[in-house]
This record gives structure tokens, sequence and C-alpha cells, in this order.
């Protein structure tokens, strides 16, 4: 009797009838991938440490593109997708403050990526 419910529970785990959940602490927030990429690039870009982006911050980072970000500025030339540094910062800038928080630029990124435009 004992191998017979041994080989039940066997075959619970299998099928997947038996599992355990894990229950996440009530201040876990789940991040999405353009907010996860906008806190990264918040922290590489922002040199003076106040938690925005200046237009001078923001355009010293076009001074160190990689391959893939020449490929894709290429690629949205073409598409007429492209937009200058200072055309970017203006339209990341919602409220208009001359300032780029984290939350306007994890916007952005998702509506760059929601049109196609490669950017990320």
């Amino acid at each position: 009797m004992k191998l017979v419910w041994g080989l039940c529970g066997f075959c619970a785990i299998l099928c997947g009838v038996a599992e355990a959940k894990y229950v996440f602490p009530k201040d876990h927030q789940v991040k999405s991938r353009s907010e996860e990429i906008a806190t990264y690039q918040m922290k590489e870009y922002d040199e003076d440490g106040d938690g925005v982006l200046s237009l001078e911050e923001f355009e010293k980072r076009f001074d160190k593109l990689t391959r893939e970000d020449r490929r894709n500025i290429r690629r949205n030339k073409k598409n007429g997708t492209y937009q200058s540094p200072e055309e970017q910062f203006k339209a990341m800038d919602k409220n208009g403050d001359g300032k780029v928080d984290e939350r306007e630029r994890a916007e952005y990124i998702r509506e760059q990526r929601d049109n196609g435009n490669y950017l990320y």
C-alpha cells in the first residue's frame, strides 16, 4: 500500500498537481523591461547623482555608442524614424521642466519599443 501511495505522490509531482507556490513579500514590486532599462541607464548617465538627467548628461551618452547603437541609428535613419539626441530628450521630457526622471525615461523606452523603432 505504501508503494501505491508513493507512486501516486510521484505522479502528482510529475503532473504538476502538487506544486509549491512562492509568495512574494508585500513590498515586492515587479518592474517591466522598460523600467529595468531606465533604472540602469539613469545610474549610468546621471553624473551628478540628482536622480534626473539634464540634456548635457543625456548627450554625453552619444559619445560612447556601441556597435548595436550605431546599427540601430542607421536602421532608424533608413526608416525615417531617427531622432537626434535633442529630439529624443524633448520627447522624453513630458512635463517640460528640462529634466528627465526615471519614469519619463521608462515611458519613452516603452513607446519606442511599441512603435518598433529598435532603440532597445
